[in-house]
C-alpha cells in the first residue's frame, strides 16, 4: 500500500497526464468529495479575503511557499468559455503535469455556484489522476473566465469557491479569458483580439492599466465574429429574396450552404433555428461553411470575411489609440494575440485587415501571434505570481507563433509578401 508521501510524490513531466471529463462526472466527484470531506474532518483553509485581512498571516504563508522546494508547490490554471473548459496544473517549476478539458463555466450562463462546482470537479478529478489528496489544496489556481470582466462578480466567484469547496484551492486569482490569453503569449503588455464565436479586443499597458472595446454579446455586438459573419450572411440572405436590399455579391452559393447546414428547405423553416431554438453557439458555425465558400471563391463568403478583417483591424485601432509608446514602439510594434477559430480563415480576412491598418493614421507596426498552447497556462503564470512563486518559469516564447507583421515603412510590399 501507498504511504503518504508516496501519494504526494510529484509527478514527472515525462509522466504528463490529459483526461475528458463530462459533466456527470463533475457532479460524482463532487460528491465523493464531500464525503471524503466529512471522513477526514478537513481543516478550514484561510481564503484570499481572510489573508487581506490579517497581512502578517498573507506574509507568512508566502514565505511558507517559498521554503517549499518547487517540485512541491501545485499551481493550477483555468481558461474558461461558454461551451468548454481547459484546465492545466504546474509544479513550482512550470513543468505541466496534466491538462484536461470540462464543461463550460461561465457564471452568466449558469450561475455562480454551478460555475464554482464545475471548476472544483475539474480540481477533484485533476487531483485523483495526480496522486493529491482530496483534502489537501492546490497552492494557488488562476481563473480567466468568459463573464469574469467586473471584479464585484469575481469576488463573488472567489468567496462561493471557499465556502462551498474550501479544499480546492488557497488562492484563487480570477480574471477574463482575454487576459489569459494575453498573458499566455506576452509577458509585458499587448493586445488580445477574440474572434471565435464572439468577439473582444483587450489592451494591456505596461503599468498593468487596461482598455477594452467589444464584448457586449451577439444582441449589441460581436462583430467579426464567427455569430456576426454567420448573421449578416442570413441578413444579406432574406434582404435579397424578400427583394428589400439587393445582396452585395450573389447568394447562389450561401443561401444553398444555410439550407444544407440547417437541414431546411425554405426560409419559414429557418425560423426555429433564430427564435424558439436558437443556439448562439450552432448558429455562429454557419461561418465553417462560409468560409469552405471562400475556398470555392465565392465572391459574397469573400466579401463576408474581408469585411471580417476590417472590423476586426478596427478594434486593434481603437484600443492602440491608448497604448503607450513602449508598446507602440517595441520591436515588432504592437503585439497581438490572435485567438478563436475565425483566425482560422485569416487569408480570407488579411486583405481587409490590412486595408484598413494601412488607410487610417495611428498604427505603424505590429505583428499578429497565434497561441501553441491552451490559454490555461496564462491563468497558471498568474496564479504563481498572486503566490509569488519565482521559480515557475514563463516560456512566453515558446507559446506563440507570428503568422503575421505589418509595417507601414514596408508597403506595400510587405503586404504582398507576407
Amino acid at each position: 500500500m501507498m504511504g503518504k508521501k508516496d501519494l504526494q510524490k510529484p509527478v514527472a513531466l515525462s509522466e504528463e497526464k490529459k483526461s475528458q471529463i463530462d459533466e456527470n462526472e463533475l457532479r460524482r466527484t463532487k460528491r465523493d468529495e464531500r464525503k471524503e470531506q466529512a471522513a477526514a474532518g478537513s481543516e478550514k483553509i484561510k481564503t484570499d479575503d481572510e489573508l487581506d485581512d490579517d497581512r502578517i498571516d498573507k506574509t507568512a504563508e508566502i514565505q511558507a511557499a517559498e521554503k517549499r522546494s518547487p517540485d512541491e508547490i501545485r499551481i493550477g490554471g483555468v481558461e474558461g468559455g461558454a461551451t468548454h473548459s481547459t484546465l492545466i496544473i504546474m509544479n513550482g517549476h512550470g513543468e505541466k503535469l496534466i491538462e484536461m478539458k470540462g464543461p463550460g463555466t461561465n457564471h452568466w450562463q449558469l450561475g455562480m455556484r454551478e460555475t464554482a462546482a464545475r471548476i472544483n470537479g475539474m480540481i477533484t478529478t485533476a487531483k485523483k489522476e495526480l496522486n493529491i489528496p482530496a483534502s489537501s489544496p492546490l497552492d494557488s489556481v488562476g481563473l480567466t473566465l468568459s463573464g469574469c470582466e467586473q471584479d464585484e462578480s469575481n469576488r463573488h466567484l472567489k468567496e462561493t469557491l471557499f465556502n462551498e469547496f474550501p479544499t480546492a484551492s488557497r488562492r484563487y486569482f480570477i480574471g477574463s479569458d482575454t487576459l489569459g490569453s494575453i498573458k499566455t503569449g506576452i509577458e509585458n503588455g499587448g493586445v488580445v483580439l477574440i474572434a471565435g464565436t464572439g468577439s473582444n479586443a483587450l489592451l494591456i499597458n505596461p503599468d498593468g492599466q487596461k482598455h477594452g472595446c467589444g464584448g457586449w454579446g451577439h444582441m449589441i455586438g460581436d462583430e467579426g465574429s464567427a455569430y456576426w459573419i454567420s448573421h449578416r450572411a442570413a441578413k444579406y440572405v432574406f434582404d435579397d429574396m424578400d427583394n428589400l436590399e439587393k445582396s452585395p455579391r450573389p447568394i447562389s452559393y450561401v443561401w444553398p450552404a444555410m439550407r444544407n447546414f440547417f437541414h431546411v428547405a425554405d426560409r419559414t423553416d429557418l425560423l426555429p433555428h433564430l427564435y424558439a431554438n436558437f443556439d448562439k453557439s450552432k448558429f455562429a458555425m454557419l461561418a465553417k461553411e462560409l468560409a469552405k465558400g471562400c475556398e470555392h471563391e465565392d465572391p459574397l463568403c469573400l466579401l463576408l470575411f474581408e469585411d471580417t478583417g476590417k472590423i476586426l483591424a478596427r478594434y486593434v485601432q481603437v484600443v492602440a489609440t491608448k497604448a503607450h509608446n513602449d508598446l507602440l514602439l517595441s520591436p515588432g510594434g504592437l503585439r497581438i494575440v490572435c485567438v478563436g477559430s475565425v483566425w482560422h480563415s485569416w487569408t480570407y480576412m488579411k486583405k481587409g485587415f490590412v486595408d484598413q491598418i494601412h488607410g487610417t493614421p495611428g498604427v505603424d507596426e505590429l505583428t499578429l501571434l497565434r497561441l501553441k498552447t491552451s490559454a490555461a497556462v496564462g491563468a497558471c503564470y498568474l496564479a504563481a505570481d498572486s503566490l509569488q512563486c519565482g521559480s515557475l518559469k514563463k516560456t512566453y516564447d515558446d507559446n506563440i507563433n507570428i503568422f503575421y507583421h505589418y509595417k507601414r515603412a514596408n508597403m506595400p510590399k510587405s503586404a504582398k509578401d507576407d
